[in-house]
């Protein structure tokens, strides 16, 4: 089943009948979407997770029909909107530069074209692990940005909850279209068996929560500027949960009419050309990562995407956006792989080398022809190479 424009919005909201033709004409592929009771079940889904993350789709599927998902995502999302209004002194006591502010907050601590990235605000933690490390002081030490232990804010007593019902609601619906991933490997490498599986869940303590505030942009802001610049996910899968648009003044939901068309998720799809993908706001959003694409041999593809900033026009009132992504990803001490048999010219095939750093040179094996990279390691080198490549 398809779906070609649900928009990012709130359910029962409606949009002008202008914006949705505009919204229909950038969308000119459809968005993939499962419904989680066939995923249960066990159903034969390959093909539609083909259509979805092989090298022909989108890299994104949207899963309908998640038990507690609406819950849940009103429960969790105007925090977000609250975390970011504490003063910055508050906020900075949630900083965690040990960590290179993978965990608490963050803002203005990356850089985005050289300067540093105020757009957005982030709340990092852990979702199924308060202490990932379990205690061991070498493993946080030598891997702080994923084995550093949770801090929650005290002026906001209810985050830590709601961020972690969120979470584990996306972690266990992540589970079965993962193993709808290992299907579709093995089919084509019958030495892959359950190793992506393995990898997300079976074997790794590493799962990355991100609860993201976008701050409103000004009137000056252009339709193509972006919230968040073109990457790929480094993870097996990253599940998102659908946004939500408040006004920021009021904090206040708003309709998503209000929202201009430029605002949102596009994603860079392998014919080149760049698509705006909405999520409707009953399903969880899964898109594949770049260790599933090692993983599986390229058998799943990552595909490059970003979040445009609403474009706000004088005298309309500011709007922000609030959302909640996480990335679940191999153990940071985990060698990953193609499937015995299978070169790396296949991870690497037509990779992408203008919107982000090439894989390639990310992917350092040492020695050159070893057949796996330590994960941990791979995304250090990514965040080298993403940081000078945005500078």
């Amino acid at each position: 089943m398809t779906v070609a424009d649900a928009a990012d919005q709130p359910p029962g909201s409606e949009t002008s009948s202008t914006r949705v033709e505009k919204r229909k004409e950038q969308e000119k592929q459809e968005l993939v979407l499962l419904e989680y009771s066939d995923l249960v079940e066990g159903k034969d889904l390959r093909a539609q997770v083909a259509q979805a993350f092989g090298a022909g789709g989108l890299g994104i599927c949207a899963v309908r029909g998640v038990p507690g998902l609406q819950d849940a995502r009103a429960k969790l999302l105007p925090l977000a909107y609250q975390l970011a209004q504490l003063p910055p002194a508050t906020l900075e006591r949630y900083e965690r530069p040990e960590a290179h502010f993978c965990f608490g907050w963050s803002r203005g601590r990356e850089k985005f074209k050289g300067k540093p990235d105020l757009a957005k605000g982030s709340f990092y933690a852990n979702p199924l692990f308060d202490d990932p490390a379990d205690g061991d002081e070498a493993v946080r030490a030598k891997y702080p940005y994923a084995a550093s232990k949770n801090v929650w804010p005290e002026e906001l007593p209810k985050l830590e909850q709601a961020f972690k019902d969120v979470g584990k609601l996306v972690y266990e619906a992540a589970k079965p279209l993962v193993r709808q991933c290992d299907k579709l490997v093995e089919e084509q490498h019958a030495s892959h068996g359950r190793r992506l599986f393995e990898a997300a869940f079976t074997t790794s303590k590493m799962v990355a929560g991100r609860l993201l505030h976008y701050y409103s942009p000004s009137p000056a802001a252009e339709a193509d500027d972006a919230w968040c610049g073109w990457h790929n996910d480094n993870s097996v899968i990253t599940g998102l949960v659908p946004a939500m648009w408040l006004d920021e003044t009021t904090g206040k939901e708003v309709q998503a009419s209000e929202v201009s068309t430029s605002g949102g998720l596009y994603v860079r799809a392998r014919d080149r050309s760049v698509l705006k993908v909405s999520l409707p706001a009953d399903c969880v959003g899964f898109q594949i990562g770049e260790a599933a694409q090692i993983i599986s041999g390229g058998i799943l593809v990552a595909t490059p995407h970003q979040v445009r900033s609403h474009q706000r026009r004088e005298g309309e009132r500011p709007l922000c956006r609030e959302t909640f992504a996480m990335f679940i990803e191999p153990q940071w001490d985990a060698p990953i792989g193609p499937p015995p048999g299978v070169g790396y010219e296949e991870v690497l095939r037509d990779e992408e080398v203008e919107l982000i750093p090439p894989l390639s040179k990310r992917l350092k094996r040492t020695p050159p022809d070893a057949p796996s990279v330590v994960f941990g390691q791979y995304l250090a080198d990514s965040f080298q190479e993403y940081y000078k490549h945005n500078n």
